[in-house]
């Protein structure tokens, strides 16, 4: 959400969804599910688990987008979402002893035509640690603030800043071996 044209357009089909307007929910949906999707596949590192957590997601977004007083605020709030989704997926699958810490590749996913550049970048950020990539996807694809970060993440602001500098390190190190 890097231009005022799409936050504007974001906000006002924010609106409408609020208003009861299905064509705009719809609209409201596909444009972040896939943003969604790429979030939690990084935090989960399972296709699986990216899907499930990203649909539970979706339903609760869907059920409290009326509650949301200022729509200028979705991406903080809805990314809020997604990540206490994710959290609670692995506190369940660790409590059941199934957590896998093994690192998969990235699934095949249907590209959008706007999100295609993104390939590399993606494929970079599933080679880090999870927290950091986050981070990185938040600052940079989201364009949410340290402040937004934190507290989507439930960190102070100045973890945010210490993560974000480890990840560029580790981003900037990435490349240089990829390149190599």
């Amino acid at each position: 959400m890097q231009d005022l044209k799409e936050r504007s357009f974001n906000e006002w089909l924010v609106i409408e969804s609020q208003r009861g307007e299905k064509n705009a929910f719809t609209t409201l949906i596909k444009n972040w599910e896939q943003r969604y999707f790429l979030y939690a596949l990084n935090r989960l590192k399972s296709p699986e688990a990216a899907k499930d957590v990203t649909q539970e997601s979706l339903i609760s977004i869907s059920k409290s987008l009326r509650e949301l007083s200022d729509p200028a605020s979705y991406p903080k709030w809805s990314f809020r979402i997604v990540e206490r989704r994710c959290v609670d997926w692995l506190r369940k699958t660790v409590r059941a002893r199934e957590f896998i810490a093994a690192q998969e590749e990235l699934p095949e996913v249907p590209v959008r035509d706007d999100i295609e550049d993104k390939l590399s970048v993606e494929q970079l950020l599933s080679k880090m640690d999870s927290r950091l990539a986050t981070i990185l996807r938040l600052y940079y694809l989201e364009a949410l603030t340290i402040q937004e970060i934190a507290e989507v993440s439930n960190v102070p602001s100045g973890t945010v800043k210490s993560r974000l500098f480890y990840a560029r390190k580790m981003m900037k190190k990435l490349l240089e071996n990829d390149h190599e």
